[in-house]
């Protein structure tokens, strides 16, 4: 590229990983918190268990405003007001009860809809390396977890082991993404007044798209598994006898460990004739992982947990890669994105909730493994349909 368009380019890059860096520390960062949150706020198991699926139910429901924001607003604008709004709920979630659970709402909102839109940056201004560009996305994603992970605690101490300002400091890195998306939205725009990168308005209805069904069970079967770790992982490795202290490290190395599965099994995909293969491969880590966090011995627990670090960071870089490389044009993208994501996160909000309640019933975390398994097996039939369902990037 030369001229405006390499600096639409560049400018397209920032926001892109602007947006991947600030939408999962605001849910990791709350995990390894969930004991003292409890404690702070004195909330019941099921009350702790309800917070922790909000994030991922509103996902869902908040979805279908995503064209609504683009066709109001222009997209970089729409990422700037989210960036905000996600900033100032991180901000004010702590301050009372009341607002933790208000502010969830907002962050897992924001999260959502920054979600939908960034595909249609990489569909509309990267388009020419959609794979790379996805799975650099989907890369700073697990940057993003695993440093909300790691760096909870030690933050938590660092402010007088005091909840609210704990959860409050994680703003200061959402403010300076905003900053990035508002200075450097306009070039992604290519200048011009509306702030908007849309194209004329289709004529078929997107629930009629091709592959859009098995792409949105593929991206719901990956993200509830995912939820359920995020949410619970420091939990089993405790009820399986790891030091508490070492817990929340165990769920940042879950995200260490898959960054470089993230960063190449969108590339990766990139090849049509890949995309299949990819798809097994995540699956297969994905069910050995889960069966060894259950089973094996707990001195193995890390290698387990790395397993399922390379399966989710793949899986979810290709349900990315696959909402680019099938979404039927850069005008219904995000339409695309809303749906498949939105129906896909409204059963992924299972994952944070129905684990905690059988565990509160009675039901063994090994039990509770072995059924996240067999949605990783309905992961890889979903998968195997979306891929014959895509197009090449050039499609």
């Amino acid at each position: 590229m030369s001229g405006p368009s390499r600096s639409q380019g560049i400018a397209a890059g920032i926001l892109v990983v602007a947006v991947g860096l600030s939408v999962r520390y605001p849910i990791t960062s709350v995990s390894p918190l969930l004991g003292e949150i409890g404690d702070a706020y004195r909330l019941s198991h099921t009350a702790i268990a309800v917070l922790t699926s909000i994030p991922v139910l509103l996902f869902g429901i908040a979805s279908p405003l995503a064209p609504v924001l683009v066709s109001r607003l222009g997209l970089t604008r729409a990422i700037s007001l989210l960036l905000a709004v996600l900033a100032v709920a991180t901000l004010l979630r702590p301050l009372v009860p009341a607002s933790l659970f208000i502010g969830t709402v907002a962050v897992g909102a924001s999260i959502a809809l920054l979600g939908i839109l960034a595909p249609q940056i990489i569909r509309h201004s990267l388009s020419a390396r959609g794979g790379f560009w996805t799975g650099v996305y989907t890369t700073s994603f697990g940057v993003s977890a695993a440093t909300g992970a790691a760096l909870s605690i030690p933050l938590f101490h660092a402010l007088g082991e005091h909840v609210g300002p704990a959860l409050a400091a994680w703003a200061v890195p959402l403010l300076i993404a905003c900053a990035l998306a508002i200075a450097f939205g306009r070039r992604v725009d290519g200048g011009g007044r509306s702030g908007t990168v849309v194209t004329a308005q289709p004529r078929e209805s997107i629930f009629a798209a091709r592959g859009l069904w098995p792409v949105t069970g593929f991206f719901g079967c990956q993200a509830l598994i995912y939820f359920s770790l995020t949410a619970w992982l420091p939990t089993i490795a405790i009820a399986r006898g790891a030091d508490p202290a070492q817990a929340g490290l165990l769920l940042a190395w879950m995200s260490i460990a898959g960054l470089p599965a993230s960063l190449i099994a969108p590339s990766f995909a990139s090849r049509a004739r890949w995309r299949i293969g990819l798809i097994v491969a995540a699956a297969l880590l994905a069910i050995v992982g889960l069966v060894g966090l259950g089973f094996a011995p707990v001195a193995l627990m890390p290698v387990a947990i790395a397993i399922l670090g390379v399966a989710l960071s793949s899986a979810f870089g290709l349900s990315i890669a696959l909402i680019v490389f099938t979404s039927p044009n850069v005008a219904q993208t995000a339409a695309f994105s809303a749906v498949s994501q939105g129906i896909g996160y409204g059963g992924a909000a299972a994952g944070p909730l129905v684990p905690g309640l059988l565990v509160e019933a009675g039901v063994t975390w090994p039990a509770v493994l072995l059924m996240l398994a067999a949605v990783a097996l309905c992961e890889l039939g979903f998968g195997i349909a979306s891929a014959r369902a895509s197009r090449p990037p050039s499609a």
